[in-house]
C-alpha cells in the first residue's frame, strides 16, 4: 500500500472559507512532539463511539507532507473506525516551533494529566523563548556594540519578556499558571520527576519509570516528588521497585531495625482516654496501670504496625461523654473492680446489656464482649 501522501486531482474539497480535503487516514502521520507531550497510548474510546454515532468529524490539521498537527485522537477514532477519508485543512508553517505552538494551542483546553502539562510547559518554554529573541531582534534590542551577548542573560528564571498570561513573577510560575500546575514551586517538582521518569525508560528501567508515573498522575505532585527522591537515593533493581513510596513514609521510623510492637504506634490506637487509660478500635477500653502501651503491643496477636494498610472495623465506635454526679464515682469504681473492669468498660457493659433486652432483634453480643 501507497503511504505516501499526496493531493490528487481528484480529491474531493468543499466551499468553505479554506479549501478542505478528504485524505486516506492511512496516509497521515503523527506529529513526533504530539507523542512525547501527550503519549503514544492516548484513549481515543469515548471519541470512537462520539463519531461512530454522528458519523461526522472535525477536520484534522496537517502540515503539506501530512503530519497532523492538530486531530491525533479524531485521526485514531477514523483508524479504528476503518473510514477511507477523513477531512483536513493542510497549512504551511514557518518552522518547527510554528508547528508546535498550533499544536499546543489546538489542545489547551483537553483534559491532561500532571505528567503532560508539565511536559506542555517545557513546550510552551520552548516556544515563547524563540518567539523573545525574535522580537529582541526585531526590535533592536541586542547587546551593547562591541559587547557579545551572553548565554546565561537569558535565563530561565528571570526571562521577562516571555508572553506568557502574566508577565510578572519567575517564569515558572507563569509556566505553572500557563498549564494549570499550580505553583512554580510545584511545577519545578514535577518537571524534575518527569525528567527522572525519562531517565529511567532510557536506562530499561521502565517498571520504575511507570511506578513514579502512576504516583505523580493519580496521587500527587509531593508524594511523587518524595518516591523520586527516595529512589534517586537508594537505587533498586525493578523486581524491588513495587514498594518505593510506602518504603518512604517508614523510612525514618524504621532506620533498618524493626518497630517494637506497642499500642502507642498500632493503627487500631485511638485517642488516650485518661491518663490511666487508652481506646483500642480492636478491644475497647484498656488499662495502662498493669501493663504499659508497649507491653501490651508485645502481646497483642492483632497488633499492627499505624502505616500499614487499615482493615475495616467490625465494631467502630462512637463517643459519648457522660456527665455523673461525684458521688457515683467510688461506688462506680468498686463495683467495676470487684468484676475485673475498668468503670468505662462496665458502663459501655451495662448499656450494652439493657439494650440487647430491649431490642432483641439487634445483636449487640460483639460490642458487649469486645
Amino acid at each position: 500500500m501507497d503511504n505516501s501522501f499526496t493531493l490528487s486531482n481528484n480529491t474531493t474539497t468543499h466551499n468553505f472559507t479554506s479549501i478542505f480535503y478528504e485524505i486516506d487516514p492511512r496516509k497521515l502521520k503523527p506529529h513526533p512532539r504530539n507523542d512525547l507531550i501527550y503519549g503514544k497510548e492516548e484513549d481515543a474510546s469515548e471519541l470512537v463511539k462520539l463519531i461512530k454515532y454522528s458519523n461526522q468529524i472535525r477536520p484534522l490539521v496537517v502540515t503539506k507532507e501530512g503530519i497532523i498537527v492538530s486531530g491525533h485522537r479524531r485521526w485514531q477514532a477514523a483508524l479504528q473506525l476503518g473510514w477511507k477519508a477523513v477531512p483536513v485543512e493542510v497549512r504551511e508553517f514557518d518552522d518547527e516551533l510554528a508547528e508546535l505552538h498550533t499544536l499546543l494551542l489546538e489542545n489547551a483546553n483537553r483534559e491532561k494529566n500532571r505528567e503532560q502539562k508539565v511536559r506542555e510547559g517545557q513546550a510552551w518554554l520552548e516556544v515563547e523563548s524563540d518567539a523573545a529573541r525574535k522580537r529582541m531582534s526585531n526590535g533592536g534590542k541586542k547587546s551593547a556594540p562591541g559587547r557579545p551577548a551572553r548565554k546565561d542573560e537569558k535565563g530561565v528564571e528571570n526571562f521577562p519578556h516571555l508572553c506568557l498570561s502574566s508577565t510578572s513573577g519567575k517564569t515558572r510560575d507563569r509556566l505553572a499558571r500557563k498549564v494549570g500546575l499550580g505553583s512554580g514551586r510545584t511545577y519545578s517538582k514535577a518537571l524534575k520527576v518527569v525528567e527522572f521518569i525519562d531517565e529511567q525508560e532510557s536506562l530499561g528501567k521502565p517498571e520504575i519509570a511507570e511506578e513514579i508515573r502512576q504516583t505523580l498522575n493519580l496521587k500527587s505532585v509531593d508524594a511523587a516528588f518524595k518516591a523520586f527522591q527516595y529512589s534517586k537515593k537508594h537505587p533498586q533493581s525493578t523486581e524491588d521497585n513495587q514498594n518505593i513510596e510506602e518504603s518512604f513514609h517508614t523510612e525514618h521510623l524504621l532506620s533498618q531495625h524493626p518497630i517494637r510492637k506497642s499500642c502507642w504506634n498500632c493503627q487500631h490506637k485511638t485517642d488516650s482516654v485518661d491518663n490511666q487509660h487508652i481506646h483500642c478500635n480492636k478491644h475497647g477500653i484498656l488499662s495502662t496501670i498493669e501493663k504499659s502501651g508497649r507491653e501490651r503491643g508485645q502481646d497483642c496477636p492483632q497488633w499492627r504496625d499505624r502505616y500499614s494498610f487499615p482493615e475495616q472495623l467490625k465494631n467502630p465506635c462512637f463517643a459519648i461523654q457522660l456527665l455523673l454526679p461525684v458521688e457515683w464515682q467510688e461506688r462506680l469504681e468498686e463495683s467495676a473492680a470487684f468484676i475485673d473492669m475498668d468503670a468505662a468498660t462496665w458502663i459501655v457493659n451495662l448499656v450494652g446489656r439493657n439494650l440487647a433486652r430491649n431490642y432483641d432483634h439487634l445483636n449487640f453480643q460483639d460490642a458487649i464482649l469486645r
